[in-house]
């Protein structure tokens, strides 16, 4: 064992070494503090490097069997608490963190072994942050089925409910419920294939950093173990653009936008006002001051998230421009980290807020009538069964809505309308008013065939998706290393 924390610390940090003195206390608050926030979302995918690096540099013959089986003994110890221990234990990045806690554990002469093979940069640069987003695309994948279904489930019966439609958030017309869910439906499920897309680019381990023979086996090795299935061969392919820090985080912010839209609708649907929609008592909060209030905080949450994560997008690509050698990402990427845990936990919430909320069909209807709302109906009875010329046909309508809104009752207006339409003798005026304020629903005409191919596409693609059972190859592959330590350790 080693001797007091103090002194391992100064062995892990090269005091004595290249140093000649430990950190100061302004650049522990001002720059450990920072580093080690990063910590708690990939101390899990550290320790798996290092338990796949002592199980590869064993294998070699470089590692010796005692030493081996101490840090294996070590690390697969520490895998199932490390998130709490990285929070209440971090002095600095995680590379130095971890170090710390195993030799403190195994003392200097087996902890000499644990950094064999590697660097910083491999590390915090290369494979944690691919290893976090695979395993936080996976989770989102897993997510999202479930938000998709759930508008599938709510769209079909719907299919042919009646909803008005919005324009600049003014009545333009009137679609369906169904119709309105399936749009969402559509728009999520194109992420899954950008999210595959991601994955594939982040399947690519960190490259050696010489061309000694062992030292490419070492690495290459240690790559497959942690479930890529591609290594680098030249140092700078993993590094030059970062585009792995912002690729798998514009994926995540945009469907964060998805679900800031769909929540910015549902909180306005919720209002006295509009009455569409009432969120399950689980979903809201009361008021500390107005007893009658439903407060959408979830909702809300939601949608600030969506803009927040927004802005961080557009600072991770500032950041990216940068000298192509090293930059700001690894210190400041646990707001990456923790905005990549939030989506996926905003669309859990949002796929139960769609599965448990009450759409109110009879609101729906009625208050799709107002505004004149069927004046596009209106429009297209004249031009396509009567042959209306169609700019003609549209002053016809507008002019409608404006006497309309002026105060006159049904009889004027269809005076006005008569008057205007005496060239075509056959049109019912009278009807066309009807359609025209919404008293008559007979003019709608709902492309149900599109809405039915649309649920039918979706949902052969979800199928095919949950037939696929696409894995979580980080957790795969974590599963698999300690089975493979604890096999050495009781060899």
């Amino acid at each position: 064992m080693s001797g007091t924390p103090v002194e391992a610390r100064k062995f892990v940090e090269g005091v004595g070494g290249r140093l000649a003195a430990s950190k100061s206390q302004t650049y522990a608050n001002g720059v450990l503090a920072i580093e080690g926030r990063n910590n708690p979302f990939i101390a899990k995918y550290m320790l798996a490097g290092d338990l796949a690096c002592v199980l590869s540099s064993h294998e070699l013959g470089v590692t010796p069997t005692a030493d081996a089986k101490a840090l294996a003994r070590c690390i697969i110890d520490l895998l199932p608490d490390c998130e709490r221990i990285s929070r209440d234990r971090s002095i600095g990045d995680i590379v130095v963190s971890r170090e710390l806690w195993i030799v403190e554990a195994v003392g200097q002469d087996a902890g000499s072994w644990l950094h064999v093979g590697r660097n910083r940069a491999e590390s915090l640069r290369g494979s944690l942050p691919r290893m976090f987003f695979r395993d936080a695309l996976h989770r989102e994948h897993v997510a999202l089925r479930r938000l998709v279904k759930a508008l599938l489930d709510r769209a079909e019966p719907n299919m042919t409910a009646i909803a008005p439609f919005y324009h600049h958030l003014q009545h333009a017309g009137r679609t369906s419920l169904g119709e309105y869910l399936l749009s969402w439906a559509a728009s999520f499920n194109k992420h899954f294939e950008r999210i595959e897309q991601a994955d594939k680019r982040l399947d690519l381990a960190p490259p050696p950093n010489c061309g000694r023979d062992i030292v490419v086996d070492l690495i290459n090795r240690v790559g497959h173990r942690l479930g890529f299935s591609q290594v680098g061969k030249v140092w700078q392919e993993l590094f030059i653009t970062e585009e792995h820090f912002s690729e798998p985080f514009f994926i995540l912010a945009q469907i964060a936008v998805g679900l800031g839209r769909l929540a910015e609708d549902l909180r306005l649907f919720m209002t006295s006002e509009f009455d569409f929609f009432e969120l399950a008592d689980e979903h809201a909060s009361g008021s500390s001051g107005r007893p009658q209030k439903k407060n959408p905080f979830g909702l809300q949450a939601v949608i600030n998230g969506a803009s927040i994560g927004a802005g961080r997008l557009a600072s991770q690509f500032a950041a990216n421009v940068t000298l192509s050698e090293e930059a700001d990402s690894t210190y400041h990427a646990y707001h990456l980290y923790e905005f990549s845990r939030d989506v996926a936990a905003w669309t859990e919430f949002m796929a139960d807020v769609i599965e448990k909320g009450d759409f109110k069909l009879g609101e729906l209807e009625s208050k799709s009538r107002l505004g004149f709302a069927g004046a596009r109906e209106a429009l297209d009875v004249l031009v396509y069964e009567h042959k209306v010329p169609y700019r003609f046909a549209h002053r016809v309508c507008g002019e409608l809505v404006r006497v309309g809104t002026d105060g006159a009752s049904h009889e004027e207006i269809v005076k006005t309308v008569a008057a205007r339409l005496q060239d075509h003798p056959a049109i019912d005026c009278d009807r066309l008013v009807r359609i025209a304020t919404g008293e008559s629903t007979e003019a709608i005409q709902l492309n149900v065939p599109a809405f039915q191919s649309v649920y039918d596409e979706v949902s052969a693609n979800l199928k095919n998706i949950e037939t696929l059972n696409w894995p979580n190859v980080v957790e795969e592959a974590i599963e698999k290393l300690v089975a493979e330590g604890e096999r050495l350790v009781s060899a």
